[in-house]
């Protein structure tokens, strides 16, 4: 009796774990890079945007709203150089390590990304949002 429902468990855990096709991780990935190309992309149009407009309407002399506009630019393009350094990093240690190796950097590499989404990224925003304020 014991052994039918150790059977019965053994069963149920063995159809549950399914690997998933090496398609559908090529499509996951695809789809991770296009988000962060498209972040990429909407962070650059709006430093442009706001350098555009700081050239227009900036007054010759330095008060709070050419301090504003510097630190919501400052603030963009601090974001953008991480992005662009943490993406060009990740891909270049892949061909450069065995796959031990790889799953250690990915870890340490995923710990460094979630100390920028949880620490750097608010500040940013709150830097960005106070420029807004100026």
């Amino acid at each position: 009796m014991d052994n039918d429902i150790l059977n019965k468990v053994w069963n149920e855990n063995k159809s549950s774990h399914t690997i998933p096709e090496p398609s559908s991780i090529i499509a996951m990935a695809n789809q991770q890079r296009r988000k962060q190309n498209i972040g990429l992309i909407v962070m650059g149009i709006t430093v442009l945007i706001l350098i555009t407009y700081a050239t227009l309407y900036l007054p010759n002399s330095f008060n709070s709203f050419s301090l504003g506009l510097t630190l919501m630019v400052a603030s963009m393009l601090v974001r953008i150089i991480i992005e662009m350094y943490s993406k060009l990093q990740k891909a270049s240690k892949l061909a450069s390590m065995d796959a031990k190796t790889y799953k250690l950097y990915l870890k340490r590499y995923y710990k460094w990304r979630m100390k920028i989404n949880y620490i750097l990224t608010p500040v940013c925003f709150a830097i960005y949002c106070y420029g807004l304020f100026l």
